[in-house]
């Protein structure tokens, strides 16, 4: 089924090997340089494997990370027994990049897994602390430092006991991280799917899912308080949670119970949310000192990093901004709507309000659905040809807008990043080449293909798990491809998140990039005054300190933290200043925020919403971001009048 199947042969079972210890060890935590040798003779010997069925290289593989996870727990505990030593000028670089390279040896490995440990309790500490850490006596400094410690030591040793002893079985773990090497080994976004993972898949393309229906946060102390529950979810249901309260232990079906101290935040939230897990019982200390244990049962709710949200800029002119999250679209329920469609009521709200312009945010959308792209994009053109897409052993067809006639034909900008994938880049290459829309922000990904899903065998699907395989290539209506490219915005703004983007064209196995040759009519609109946009948009980015911030914030970013504590409280210093100027800029003096008059009526009567919407009332007044595209859609109109 794949567009571009591999030659089954050394060279692949070597693309197996990397992307199979990658997968196991993608931080390179565990393994080293010397532990890999013991691996390198099966480096290409992957595909006579298959043919014999031969598992010993993921009998080896197993062995090595198993006696490589106790160590790691042994060191823990040893490292973290005593106070760190904090006058040694030593740092470390804090990133998971594919081309971060294994330690050489085991005394380096050691001295990595030391340095981690320091930067974590450091970390915890400086979070924890009302004063630099320098400032502290030498009794605050100790009794903070033994917490920190202790919070590290259990954090630490409970996520390396939960590699150990997963839900589905350490052996289990290992195959199914072989098993989506082999995938991998085609183009970075063929996969192989569990049944649990398939389900996650789906619940991402979809504006409702299953879920606890529970927000939780880490207050001054570290303590893992409740933060919000969802009106109508399995826990506000539960009539027995409330916000404040305190987690204390977590409980998974047929598993032990966990004490919260073994879990850092991030984690426990991937785990509440991950499709494998659906029921769970916690153990709770209310605000009265009460201590209930409450079991819950994942329900369908909303989900609101999927919602669409819409708003009014109202200022020298009045313009829409709606954010996109993602192009979902209901799979398992054809008569619910999909963002298209949603996008399109958001837009007949805003029409109403008079809007002189729209803003469009697909920034961090990292695509979905292509029916529902191509759906979106044919809201704002009339009939005609969209692209170009070419399918598994198939001639080129054309993808078009069958449906005449627009909802909104008003100036519009979109936004972009480098987190901006597939469906979201389609969308902005279909309007850029039109002339129907500028493009605002950084470059995007550059993913330029298609992918079906398809269980591996029909009759025992939920045994056997789904492949997702690369089966289309997604062309321009120019015949030009995004593949590796992704789309370049007609007015450029720095972004300091580039330093930890992956694009596409930084993956070995990613599909090259090519064009066709096509007949095609289109009529593209005026040509838009994109120049002359990026021109005034670069003399207020020269004049505007934010911008210079962003600028030297991807140079910080980039930069190892230093674990000497007198450097470590100077380059938090530095971090605050960078993140406040960042996060914190005071609210556009330009535009109020608010929501439309419909949205209004119906947030009065929902107090969970309502606080929802205010907070990102609050986001939007202070992006800076937002307010660059305002300050360009206002030159639009005035260079287009």
């Amino acid at each position: 089924n794949h567009l571009q199947p591999r030659t089954i042969d050394d060279t692949w079972s070597e693309l197996v090997f990397n992307e199979f210890i990658y997968l196991v060890d993608p931080a390179k935590h565990f393994f080293t340089l010397e532990d890999l040798i013991g691996l390198e003779t099966y480096k290409t010997k992957i595909d006579d494997a298959l043919k014999d069925n031969n598992c010993k290289f993921l009998d080896k593989t197993s062995e090595l990370l198993k006696r490589k996870l106790n160590e790691i727990n042994l060191l823990t505990a040893a490292s973290l027994k005593s106070p760190l030593n904090y006058s040694i000028k030593e740092s470390l670089k804090f990133e998971i990049k594919r081309n971060t390279p294994f330690a050489a040896n085991q005394m380096e490995f050691i001295a990595h897994w030391k340095a981690y440990l320091k930067l974590q309790t450091l970390l915890w500490m400086n979070r924890h602390a009302e004063h630099d850490l320098g400032q502290l006596n030498s009794e605050q400094f100790k009794n903070l430092e033994s917490s920190a410690r202790e919070v590290i030591k259990l954090n630490e040793m409970g996520r390396i006991n939960r590699l150990l002893h997963p839900a589905e079985g350490f052996e289990k773990m290992i195959e199914t991280s072989f098993l989506k090497a082999i995938t991998h080994s085609f183009d970075p976004h063929t996969e192989y799917f569990t049944p649990s993972q398939n389900e996650d898949f789906n619940s991402a393309l979809s504006s409702s899912g299953l879920s606890f229906g529970m927000e939780l946060d880490e207050d001054h102390y570290g303590q893992i308080k409740i933060k919000r529950l969802s009106p109508g979810g399995p826990a506000w249901q539960s009539n027995e949670l409330n916000q404040g309260d305190i987690v204390l232990n977590v409980k998974w079906s047929n598993q032990e119970s966990i004490d919260i101290m073994h879990y850092d935040l991030d984690e426990l939230n991937r785990d509440l949310e991950a499709a494998s897990k659906n029921e769970v019982t916690l153990t709770i200390k209310k605000t009265s000192g009460q201590v209930k244990t409450i079991q819950l049962e994942k329900g369908k709710i909303e989900l609101d990093q999927n919602i669409i949200r819409s708003f009014i800029l109202r200022g020298e002119k009045t313009i829409g901004y709606i954010s996109l999250p993602g192009f979902y679209s209901e799979l398992e329920d054809q008569s619910n709507r999909g963002c298209a469609d949603d996008i399109a009521r958001e837009l007949i709200k805003l029409k109403k309000e008079k809007i002189n312009g729209l803003i469009l945010d697909l920034r961090f959308n990292g695509g979905g659905s292509l029916s529902e792209a191509l759906a979106l994009a044919g809201i704002f053109i009339d009939a005609g040809p969209l692209a170009l897409m070419q399918e598994t052993s198939r001639p080129v067809v054309t993808l078009k807008d069958m449906n005449r006639g627009t909802i909104y034909d008003g100036p519009l900008l979109i936004m972009v990043n480098g987190f901006s994938a597939s469906a979201s880049e389609l969308v902005s290459a279909v309007l850029q080449d039109l002339n129907r829309a500028i493009i605002v922000g950084k470059q995007t990904y550059g993913k330029a293909t298609g992918q079906v899903i398809i269980p591996i065998d029909k009759n025992t699907p939920i045994h056997s798990g789904f492949l997702k395989v690369t089966n289309s290539r997604i062309y321009r209506i120019t015949g030009k491809s995004l593949q590796k490219k992704g789309v370049v915005p007609d007015v450029l703004l720095p972004d300091f998140l580039d330093t930890f983007i992956e694009r596409e064209s930084e993956f070995n196995n990613a599909l090259a990039a090519d064009s066709i040759s096509k007949k095609l009519y289109y009529t593209p609109l005026t040509s838009l005054p994109g120049k002359d946009l990026s021109t005034k948009s670069e003399h207020r980015q020269d004049t505007f300190k934010t911008f210079e911030n962003i600028k030297l914030a991807g140079k910080f970013f980039s930069e190892p933290i230093p674990l000497e504590l007198k450097m470590f409280d100077q380059y938090n210093n530095n971090l605050d200043v960078i993140t406040e100027s960042l996060n914190n800029g005071a609210p556009s003096s330009l535009y109020n925020v608010q929501t439309n008059q419909f949205d209004d009526s119906m947030l009065s009567m929902d107090n969970h919403r309502k606080e929802i919407i205010e907070e990102l009332l609050v986001e939007i007044r202070r992006s800076f971001y937002i307010e660059e595209a305002y300050k360009i859609i206002l030159d639009y109109i005035s260079l287009t009048k």
